[in-house]
C-alpha cells in the first residue's frame, strides 16, 4: 500500500512547488510591468527570468529573498537590462536603467522609495530594435 501512496504523495508535493513558482513569477512580471511604467520604459518580452534565489534572516525569521532580470527599452532602438529583488511579494530593490544616459546600463541596486516616481511617457518615435551579438551565459 505504501509504494502506491508514496510515489503520488511526491508527485503531488512536485505539482504543487512547480504551481507555486510560476505563479511568483506571474507577481514578479506584474511588478516589472508597473515598475516600467513608473520608469517611463517598455518591458520587452513581456517577461521576466529568476536570476537568483537566496535565503534572508528577517527579524528573527527565514524568508526567501528572489531576484529577477528583465530587459527595458526607452524608445524601441536599445535594450538595457534591469532587475528587482522581491522578499516574498514585496519589492525591496530595483535596478533600472539611468534616465539621463540612454546607452548607459543599470545601475547597482537601491532600496525602493515609498513614494512612486512620477510617469514619464517614453521618448523617441522608432520600433526598431537593431540586432546586436548576444552576450554568452550560462542557462
Amino acid at each position: 500500500m505504501l509504494e502506491v501512496w508514496l510515489p503520488l504523495l511526491a508527485l503531488m508535493v512536485l505539482i504543487g512547488s512547480w504551481h507555486h513558482v510560476l505563479r511568483l513569477r506571474e507577481r514578479a512580471t506584474v511588478h516589472a510591468r508597473r515598475l516600467c511604467e513608473r520608469h517611463g520604459v517598455q518591458l520587452l518580452d513581456d517577461s521576466v527570468a529568476l536570476h537568483r534565489l537566496r535565503a534572508d534572516w528577517r527579524r528573527g525569521t527565514l524568508h526567501v529573498m528572489r531576484e529577477y532580470r528583465f530587459e527595458t527599452s526607452r524608445g524601441g532602438d536599445d535594450r538595457q537590462p534591469a532587475s528587482i529583488r522581491l522578499l516574498g511579494d514585496r519589492i525591496v530593490g530595483e535596478s533600472m536603467p539611468s534616465p539621463h544616459h540612454p546607452d548607459a546600463g543599470a545601475h547597482a541596486f537601491r532600496d525602493v522609495p515609498d513614494v512612486a516616481a512620477a510617469w514619464r511617457a517614453p521618448d523617441g518615435d522608432g520600433n526598431i530594435v537593431p540586432i546586436t551579438r548576444a552576450r554568452r551565459t550560462l542557462h
